[in-house]
This record gives structure tokens, sequence and C-alpha cells, in this order.
């Protein structure tokens, strides 16, 4: 029976299928539910991720058959012209946009969503090219792990992070600029102050992604320099996913008890149902729940770290 201040050893065996798994998941942690619904429309631009052709054949099937391989580029071949279409049909409709927003007749903000779009859908159209490019290299679906080797001495898995970076860097700005509007509405008492505190969640979202995503490059560069090990990169990985979602569900805890606090003052007053209160007592609690197993993951990975490290 292993201590229970280590690791449990399942941990360590099992790790190449837990990590594909955490890796694909995305962020877990989300934003609250009470969220203004444009805001939450766009905070899951950044947050989606791109379809793999090869995820329908399984992340562990190897393309040693031709005729694998063919289906595998049939398929990204078909997911990236679709890509590069709805690029062009988003454009058209930001034209569109455009001369309504000059007439009055639009909100501007709108069209910053229908530019976060594209600029969504153009990183998916890259991120497939890449995938497209690294299958006709390699002979072989596209890898994206931090430990996954060049191709031709070329390294396609720094090269999608930084097109993921890339949106994000983008995103940050909308959201800010968006921030800084729903701030002067709540100064001017049009909107409820809630709303601008919602807008700082998705901020706080879209900085973490940002940090996550240098921490890949960091730490890609450290692998392939030889620097840690291939077991390290991934653990390390984990470790920033683990850090920045400690950091999200505590500004989100602290905003929902806000939340708690004002619902039993409406509830006591009568304007609003029990029910209502006690839905959101739930959802704190879902909130801390998930804040310690967060704690608990970083406190594992952590220790293994450390020990990996004691023993180069």
């Amino acid at each position: 029976m292993h201590s229970k201040h280590e690791p449990d050893p399942g941990f360590v065996a099992n790790l190449e299928w837990q990590l594909t798994r955490e890796l694909r998941r995305g962020n877990r942690a989300g934003v609250p539910r009470q969220t203004n619904h444009r805001i939450l429309k766009t905070a899951g631009l950044i947050l989606g991720s791109v379809a793999l052709g090869a995820a329908a054949m399984g992340a562990s099937q190897q393309l040693g058959e031709s005729w694998r391989r063919e289906l595998l580029e049939a398929r990204l071949e078909v997911q990236l012209e679709m890509a590069r279409q709805r690029i062009q049909m988003q454009q058209v409709a930001i034209g569109q946009s455009r001369e309504r927003v000059a007439q009055g007749l639009r909100d501007d903000r709108d069209l910053i969503h229908l530019e976060l779009q594209v600029a969504q859908a153009e990183a998916d159209a890259k991120i497939m090219g890449l995938e497209l490019e690294e299958l006709r290299r390699s002979g072989r679906e596209p890898l994206g792990e931090l430990s996954s080797p060049l191709v031709d001495g070329r390294d396609f898995v720094s090269e999608r992070i930084q097109v993921r970076l890339e949106l994000a860097r983008q995103h940050l700005a909308v959201s800010q600029r968006e921030r800084d509007e729903t701030q002067r509405q709540a100064a001017a008492g049009v909107i409820d102050q809630r709303e601008l505190q919602a807008r700082d969640l998705v901020i706080r979202q879209v900085e973490l992604q940002l940090e996550a995503l240098a921490q890949q490059l960091e730490t890609r560069s450290a692998y392939l320099a030889s620097e840690i090990t291939a077991v390290e990169a991934e653990l390390q990985l984990l470790e920033v996913e683990a850090q920045n979602r400690i950091a999200l569900l505590d500004q989100q805890y602290e905003h929902f008890q806000l939340e708690l606090e004002r619902a039993r003052n409406l509830t006591d007053s009568g304007t609003l149902s029990p029910a209502v209160t006690t839905q959101m007592q739930l959802q704190l609690a879902e909130i801390e729940a998930q804040l310690r197993l967060a704690q608990t993951e970083r406190e594992i990975l952590r220790r293994e770290l450390e020990r990996r490290a004691a023993q180069r």
C-alpha cells in the first residue's frame, strides 16, 4: 500500500492514457451560468478546440497501412476546404454588417463578434493545414503531445500552439474592449454592475489560456533541448492546467459568494424564490469541490515532478 503522501503508482503507470484524456477535455471550469449570453458566446470562441480528422480513427491508431493514411488525408483535405469556405462566407457577412453599422442599423459590438468568428475560422484552417502537411511528411496522424518528435526537422507542435496563441491574443484584445465599454455603461447606471464582473471573469479566463499556451511553448522548447524528459514535459503541462483552474475557480467562487449573498437578501424580502437560492448554493458547492480537486491534482503533480528532478 502506498503512502497517502506519495502518488498512486497507477498515476504514473497509466500516465500516457491519462494525459491524452486530460489534454483533450479542455477547460473544465467554464463561466458561471448567470453570465450574460453574449459573454458566454464570446468566451466559447477561444475555448473550443479544433477537431482532428485523426480523432475519428482513434488516437492510438497507427497509419501503417497506406489506405489508412489516404483516408485520413482525404478527411483533412475536406475539412480544410470547408474551413476555407466558412472564412469566405463569414467575410461576406462582415462586409454586410459593416454597411449596416455605418447606417446605424446594427450594434458595433455585433461586428466584433463576427470578426472573432472569422479569426477562429482562420485559426482552424491554419491548424488543419499544418496537420495535413505533417501527415504528408510523416506518413502518420498528426501528433499533439509536447514530447512529439520533429518531422523533417520541423516543429509542427509549436507551430500549432503559436496559431492558438495568436487567436487568444485577438480574443483578449476584443474582451478588453468590451469590458471597457461595459465599465462605461455600468458607471452610467445603464447596466448592472454584475455584468462587469462577468466580463472580468472572461478576461481572466483568456489571460489564463494565454499563460498556458506560453508555458506549452516553453516546456516544448525545454524538451527538445533535452532539459526534461517526455513524461516531465506532460507533467508540467498538467501542473499548469491545474494551477490555471485554481486561479479561475478562486475568482468564480468569490463572484458566486457575492451573488449568493444578494440572492439570500432577495429571498428574505420575498422577491426571489428560495429554490433559486438553493440552486446557487449547489453551484457554489460544486465550484468549491472542483477547486479542492484542482489543488489536489496540483499537489500530486508537483511532488512527482520534484521526485523526478531529484533522480536526475
